[in-house]
């Protein structure tokens, strides 16, 4: 399964915004059940990205 196109743009701006203030990118996974990106940095901040794009920080 592969993330759609909205959904990888979205999940890289995420990274970039997270990298450019110092927080390192701890996971980046594509969950097979929602179909979402859910990313995790520094252990401690989560957000997911739905398939439309939307960033669901958590």
């Amino acid at each position: 399964m592969e993330p759609t196109p909205k959904q990888a743009i979205s999940a890289i701006r995420v990274c970039a915004q997270l990298t450019r203030v110092y927080k390192g990118i701890d996971l980046v996974r594509l969950d097979d059940r929602t179909r979402n990106v859910y990313i995790l940095a520094n252990n401690l901040i989560e957000a997911e990205v739905t398939p439309t794009g939307k960033i669901l920080w958590l």
